[in-house]
C-alpha cells in the first residue's frame, strides 16, 4: 500500500523522524568541514545512523580501507543480505571561504561554508537509508542496503578513494541526489572529465634590489605558464575549462624566489579531451620553465572520470518522483527567497513562486544536454548509477557561491533533501522487488563497454597519488 506515492512504512518513517533529520542535516551545515577533514560530519552522521537502525554503522576513512578508524571521514553501514546490492550515496565535505548565515544576505562567516549543499546530499541519503530500512524489515524484503556518506567531493577523491577500498564492487545500483538551482530532475547528466594537477618550479634566489640579475624567479615561470594557459584558451574545445590557483608565489617581494607553485584543474568532455589538453598546459609549463631557466616538475594528484550515465535508473527514479508530492514551501519561505534574490541580483524579484524555487520535473525525455562534474563518476565504473539533481535552491544563483550556503541552512534546502531522500528510498524499495529493471540497468551499463576501473587508472596518476 502507497501514500503520497511511497510505501507506507518509508512514509511512517519520514512521519516520526524528519525533524530530527533536519537537525542532523543543520549540525552538519553549522560544522562546515573541507576537503577529507569531514570528521565532526561523519561522526554526527554515523550517530544518527546507529540510532535509526544501523547500529553497526562504521565511521572509516577513505584510502585506507574498509574498516574503523579514529581519524574517519566516511560512514559505511549496511543492512539485510545477498543480492540485489543497492548503494545509497551521501556526500559531507563544505567549501573553502563560503562560510554565511543562514540569512537573505551576505552575512559572511569566516572559514568554509555550505556552498554546494552537501549537508543536505547527507541528509537526503541518511533519511532515504533509513527509512528503506525500516521498510525492508517490516516487509522481509531480501538483498543488502548500503549507507555510503562519502568525503572529499569537492577535491575530487572521497568516491574514488573508496572505490580502491573495494566500496562499489559488488553493487548492483548505486543512487544518490544533488541540490540544485534547477527543480528535482532525475534525467541523467553527462559529466566533464577532470585531470587536476600540481606544477612546481625550481628557480634561484636572490636580492630583488642588490642583484636581481643572479636570481631565476620561479614565480616568473608561473606568471608565464598561466599567460601561456590564457592563449591557449582560444584554441580548445568550447566544452573545455581551465582554472588555476598559485599556492606559492614565494616568501616576500624583495626576494626573488626560488620556489612557487600552482595547481590547475583541466575539464574536458572526454577523457581524450582532457588527456589532450593537460598534455597542452604541460607544455605551457615546460615553456615557461625556458624562459626563466628554472626547472618544472609537475603531476596529476587526481582525475574524476567520464560518468557513463545509466538511462533506465534514471528513467525508473523519474517515475518515481512523479508520484510523490513536489516540496510545499510557506509564504515566510517564499519571501525568505524573495528577499535573497533581490539581495543577489539587485533588482525586483519575479511575482511567479515557481521562478523563485522552481518544482520538480514532471517528463522525462532522456540525457540532459548540461555537462555538470562530480566523483560518483567514479562509481559508474562498477555498476549502474544515478546523479539526480535540483532542488533547494533559489533559481539562476551561481554554484560554489554564499547564496547556496544560505539556503542549505534552511527548510528551504533541508526540505527539498527530505523530498529528494523520498524518492530515494522508494526507488530503491522497488528497484529491490523488480528483476526485470536491475537487468534493465545492467544490460544499458553493458551496452557501454565501460573500461575497468584498473584500466581507467593505466594513467600517470597511479592511487598511491592520492
Amino acid at each position: 500500500m502507497k501514500t503520497d506515492g511511497l510505501n507506507k512504512w518509508i512514509k511512517e518513517w519520514y512521519d516520526l523522524y524528519e525533524d530530527e533529520l533536519k537537525t542532523m542535516m543543520h549540525d552538519i551545515w553549522a560544522h562546515p568541514e573541507t576537503g577529507l577533514d569531514n570528521k565532526y560530519a561523519a561522526e554526527t552522521a554515523a550517530a544518527f545512523a546507529r540510532t535509526h537502525g544501523f547500529p553497526d554503522a562504521m565511521l572509516m576513512r577513505a584510502g585506507q580501507g574498509i574498516q574503523p578508524s579514529d581519524n574517519p571521514n566516511t560512514v559505511f553501514a549496511t543492512y539485510g543480505s545477498g543480492k540485489p546490492v543497492i548503494a545509497i550515496v551521501g556526500e559531507l565535505d563544505a567549501l573553502p571561504q563560503l562560510g554565511n548565515e543562514a540569512v537573505p544576505e551576505r552575512a559572511a562567516i569566516a572559514g568554509p561554508g555550505h556552498g554546494c549543499g552537501h549537508n543536505l546530499i547527507a541528509g537526503s541519503c541518511m533519511g532515504a537509508a533509513c527509512a528503506l530500512r525500516y521498510a525492508m524489515e517490516k516487509e522481509g524484503i531480501q538483498g543488502t542496503l548500503k549507507l555510503v556518506e562519502a568525503p572529499g567531493e569537492e577535491v575530487g577523491r572521497g568516491k574514488s578513494l573508496l572505490a580502491f577500498d573495494g566500496m562499489w564492487k559488488d553493487c548492483d545500483l548505486c543512487i544518490m541526489w544533488h541540490p540544485g538551482t534547477d527543480g528535482f530532475n532525475a534525467e541523467p547528466q553527462l559529466g566533464l572529465v577532470i585531470m587536476a594537477a600540481k606544477f612546481e618550479f625550481f628557480g634561484k634566489s636572490a636580492h630583488a634590489a642588490g642583484a636581481p640579475w643572479n636570481g631565476r624567479s620561479s614565480l616568473d615561470a608561473v606568471q608565464l605558464m598561466n599567460m601561456g594557459v590564457e592563449f591557449l584558451r582560444e584554441h580548445v574545445p568550447t566544452t573545455d575549462r581551465i582554472h588555476y590557483q598559485i599556492t606559492d608565489g614565494g616568501g616576500a617581494p624583495n626576494i626573488v624566489p626560488d620556489y612557487a607553485a600552482v595547481k590547475y584543474f583541466c575539464r574536458g568532455a572526454s577523457t581524450e579531451d582532457a588527456k589532450d589538453l593537460f598534455e597542452r598546459v604541460c607544455l605551457c609549463a615546460d615553456g615557461a620553465a625556458l624562459m626563466t631557466g628554472t626547472k618544472a616538475e609537475y603531476g596529476l594528484i587526481f582525475q574524476i572520470p567520464y560518468f557513463y550515465v545509466n538511462v533506465p535508473l534514471g528513467e525508473h527514479l523519474a517515475k518515481v518522483s512523479q508520484q510523490i508530492p513536489d516540496v510545499d514551501y510557506t509564504d515566510e519561505e517564499y519571501a525568505w527567497a524573495k528577499k535573497l534574490y533581490e539581495s543577489y541580483f539587485e533588482k525586483e524579484a519575479p511575482a511567479d513562486k515557481d521562478e523563485l524555487l522552481p518544482p520538480a520535473k514532471k517528463t522525462f525525455e532522456g540525457i540532459d544536454p548540461v555537462l555538470t562534474c562530480t566523483d560518483a563518476a567514479d562509481m559508474s565504473y562498477f555498476c549502474p548509477t544515478a546523479h539526480m539533481h535540483g532542488g533547494g535552491m533559489l533559481a539562476g544563483t551561481p554554484g560554489h557561491h554564499w547564496t547556496i550556503t544560505a539556503c542549505s541552512g534552511t527548510e528551504i534546502g533541508m526540505k527539498a533533501a527530505v523530498r529528494a531522500g523520498k524518492v530515494l528510498a522508494e526507488g530503491a524499495f522497488e528497484a529491490f522487488g523488480d528483476e526485470e529493471l536491475i537487468q534493465k540497468c545492467w544490460d544499458d551499463f553493458k551496452r557501454q563497454n565501460i573500461p575497468t576501473y584498473e584500466e581507467l587508472y593505466d594513467l600517470p596518476l597511479k592511487p598511491e597519488a592520492f
